[in-house]
């Protein structure tokens, strides 16, 4: 029996996914990546990580989200939509993608960056997106 010693990254590892060393990354079972990817608000969480050069703040990444989802006909303010979506983040989307190694959130700086996993979701989210833009032009057909 071999023993595995756990080893937790570091930040810098965990911020810097590309850094740290191919061992060390875990693929994600296909349930996992489901559940994942079941909410649009993660989705799109993901979608900015992805498309960020560096970690992005979690006050940008709440912005971004917000001003995605709003819709001025519905009685809710911006900055209402705001609140609701940093809670969500916060206490839900961001842990859950932590706990995964999809992001590294860090609590004490407020930013959010790649982790191990991400790389999993690059090309799904690309054909998610594929996928809805197809189905839009159909509805709208």
């Amino acid at each position: 029996m071999t023993i595995h010693p756990d080893r937790t990254p570091t930040l810098s590892e965990r911020l810097h996914p590309d850094s740290a060393s191919a061992l060390d990354r875990r693929s994600l079972p296909s349930e996992t990546i489901e559940r994942l990817l079941d909410s649009d608000r993660r989705c799109e969480a993901l979608r900015c990580v992805l498309a960020a050069d560096e970690p992005i703040a979690v006050r940008t990444l709440v912005a971004r989200l917000a001003d995605a989802e709003h819709d001025a006909t519905i009685g809710t303010t911006i900055h209402q939509l705001r609140q609701r979506v940093h809670v969500s983040l916060c206490r839900t989307h961001l842990p859950l993608l932590e706990e995964n190694d999809v992001v590294a959130y860090d609590r004490v700086r407020n930013l959010v960056g790649p982790a191990a996993n991400l790389s999993v979701f690059d090309s799904l989210l690309e054909t998610e997106s594929l996928d809805r833009s197809i189905a839009s032009r159909l509805d709208c057909e």
